[in-house]
């Protein structure tokens, strides 16, 4: 049974009572039984002492000790296994740990610091006076493998310890291991008073054991600590066999493969562990481009690259994630050009049945809008403007004829809403500006003169008060929409946004003024502008943005800059070809070879019988020669890579003609290296 006292303390004004519990009998007699041997925890933090409880492996016991008097007291009881020794509840590790592991050569010692004690503890680590360091505060996971490793060594230690005593002692051994033990504890005892009193002899930094030690200890028949470092790789190779790349975190290979690198810099095995890792985590992204999860793919590529931006594969992966994302783009311009057609044949059939605009929402004019919006550059969508303004022009005709001004005019303002500037149109909109000023009122007749002197002839029209404002309101609206139009100008919202751009209050002043001199100025300007900003797009490679820009140019000003429009939209096709090709990798086997080397096999590899591929991408130059060759990839890296190399050099092509001019093109082969070669 256990048994338990009472430890009090006084804070302040305040009585704290601890309850601890005694558990030495308890576990001695499980030790004796053939029970793991005992985890002994130096450390007053409960924190800590219940994080290691927990991950303790199962059915080992777990005793605490809160300062060195303790430990003095449960170390030849207890007979512990493990030591996890937390650096804040003593002031000297490195002598403890050193006199520990001299008089105790069974004990392993795991201590528990935090990160500014790293740099000395890993040290102990690397000489093998520690078995393991732990970051404070402990992650159950890292501390669960740590405590496994341990308590496995422990088991290992006391076994071949018992080996030893057997083969040396016979019945005598337990006698004799019972008096080094009490003999070891008094020792201790008198080690922990020095401790105390502040003797430093190994506070300097530790030394790697001489030869003579590391071969006397291994005559004692007990076996070498493992390496730490070997101890760390193991657990990451575990790790990454059963898939925990990345998750979770402390226990993913990848963070296992860099504690052993941080206690070993220069660990090859380290190295290629974590390289191994960022293969893989690539396998998965390539497995999820093939099956189109891009979003994905992207993460996966992203992760690999956080880990190793130097990986050779990761440029190859950006490529097809492009093309994957073009792939898409031209999927989704499919779907964007059923739709326009759609709208484009609804207007038609709207025009034909006079549902030109009305009613709202089933009108030829929204189903065009629309269309437009979609795409600017269809020209059938253009094609049905035109159909449209010149429906409309001649609704507007018949309603003049008819004496219906108000109704035309709707028709007018509905096609200059479009952007249309026909000639009919303009016609209908002199003709409804005659109507109207042949509705003015002429000069009224005076009345009979009366007798008497003759009045003074007065040649000037007079007005009526209301006449007057009436005609000067016109004029200050107009000049007001063309102040609007010059502001829009100037602030560069040429088409956007809809509604208050400088092509929409541009159309709302050619519909209220239409003979207005500046509507062909604000015309031209705005034609002028638009094409301006497209060339910027266009360097810009924003090519949809440009070509929306040059089609809003030519429907507000292609009969005043009919020969700029047109070259803006050869310039606009040219560059989106040249861009798309420069960014185009082609397989090698859809270009004409000329010459071709074949690579040499290289001899060691054939001797160690290796055999592998090399996936390299190169440009072919105007001339047909190669250049500017990369390593994409490889299996295995570093092997035939300059085999490959120096063969692709080598190679000559047809030069790539396109629009009748030679031009570089990327290209892509996979040289395959077999021993049957």
């Amino acid at each position: 049974m256990s048994n338990a006292h009472q430890v009090g303390h006084v804070a302040g004004n305040n009585d704290e009572v601890n309850l601890e519990i005694d558990d030495t009998a308890t576990l001695r007699l499980l030790s004796e039984e053939g029970a793991t041997p005992p985890i002994l925890v130096l450390s007053r933090d409960a924190a800590l002492v219940e994080t290691i409880r927990k991950a303790t492996p199962r059915g080992t016991p777990v005793a605490q000790a809160p300062d060195l008097d303790a430990i003095a007291e449960k170390l030849p009881a207890l007979k512990p296994g493990v030591l996890v020794a937390d650096t804040a509840s003593t002031s000297d590790v490195a002598s403890m740990v050193a006199q520990l592991t001299q008089h105790f050569p069974e004990l392993v010692v795991v201590v528990a610091g935090k990160k500014e004690d790293s740099a000395s503890l890993m040290q102990l680590t690397a000489a093998g006076r520690i078995f393991r360091f732990l970051l404070t505060p402990l992650s159950h996971g890292q501390t669960r493998l740590a405590l496994e490793a341990a308590v496995a060594q422990s088991v290992d230690l006391k076994n071949a310890g018992n080996r030893l005593s057997s083969a040396n002692a016979g019945d005598g051994g337990k006698k004799n291991y019972v008096v080094t033990y009490g003999a070891l504890a008094a020792g201790l005892l008198v080690v922990i008073g020095g401790i105390w009193f502040g003797v430093k002899q190994f506070t300097d930094a530790p030394q790697v054991p001489d030869a003579q030690t590391a071969k006397s200890t291994g005559a004692s028949g007990l076996p070498d600590r493992p390496d730490p470092v070997q101890a760390e790789l193991a657990l990451a190779k575990e790790a990454f066999n059963q898939g925990k790349l990345l998750e979770p975190a402390g226990e993913s290979a990848l963070d296992l493969y860099r504690s052993a690198l941080a206690l070993d810099p220069k660990s090859d095995a380290a190295t290629a562990g974590i390289r191994s890792v960022v293969d893989k985590i690539l396998e998965r992204a390539e497995t999820a481009l093939t099956a189109e999860r891009l979003e994905e793919a992207i993460r996966n590529i992203e992760s690999a690259r956080d880990i190793d931006a130097s990986h050779p594969r990761l440029s190859f992966l950006d490529t097809q994630i492009a093309r994957e994302r073009e792939r898409l783009k031209l999927s989704q311009a499919q779907e964007v050009g059923t739709k326009v057609r759609t709208l484009v044949a609804q207007a038609n059939d709207r025009i034909q049945n006079g549902r030109l605009v009305t009613p709202a929402n089933g009108n030829a004019r929204d189903a065009l809008i629309e269309a437009r919006r979609l795409d600017p550059t269809d020209p059938t969508v253009a094609q049905g403007i035109r159909d449209l303004s010149n429906a409309l022009a001649e609704e507007a005709r018949k309603s003049l004829a008819a004496g219906k001004s108000e109704e035309a005019q709707t028709y007018i303002s509905s096609a200059r809403s479009l952007g249309s500037a026909g000639a009919a149109l303009a016609a209908v909109e002199r003709a409804l500006a005659d109507a109207a000023k042949a509705g003015v009122p002429g000069p009224t007749a005076a009345p009979p003169a009366a007798p008497g002197p003759a009045p003074v002839a007065n040649t000037s029209v007079r007005r009526p008060p209301a006449a007057a404002a009436a005609a000067a309101a016109p004029n200050a609206n107009t000049d007001s929409m063309v102040a609007d139009v010059r502001q829009r100008i100037t602030e560069g919202k040429l088409i956007d946004p809809p509604g208050d751009s400088a092509r929409d209050k541009l159309n709302a002043l050619r519909a209220a003024a239409p003979t207005s001199p500046e509507v062909d100025e604000l015309s031209r300007a705005l034609t002028t502008r638009l094409l301006d900003v497209s060339k910027q797009a266009m360097a810009a490679k924003a090519f949809d943005r440009s070509a929306q820009l040059i089609a809003a140019a030519r429907d507000i000003g292609a009969r005043y800059n009919e020969t700029g429009v047109a070259q803006a939209e050869r310039e606009l096709s040219a560059t989106r070809e040249q861009n798309a090709a420069l960014n185009s990798i082609v397989s090698a086997a859809s270009l004409k070879r000329t010459k071709t080397v074949n690579p040499v096999y290289p001899e060691s590899a054939r001797k160690r019988g290796i055999e592998g591929w090399v996936e390299l991408a190169f440009t072919v130059q105007p001339n047909g020669t190669v250049d500017e060759i990369e390593v994409r990839n490889a299996s295995p890296t570093e092997i035939f890579d300059e085999a490959a190399i120096r063969a692709i050099r080598q190679w000559r092509f047809e030069p790539v003609v396109r629009n009748g001019e030679k031009v570089s093109q990327r290209a892509m082969v996979r040289l395959r290296f077999s021993k049957t070669d």
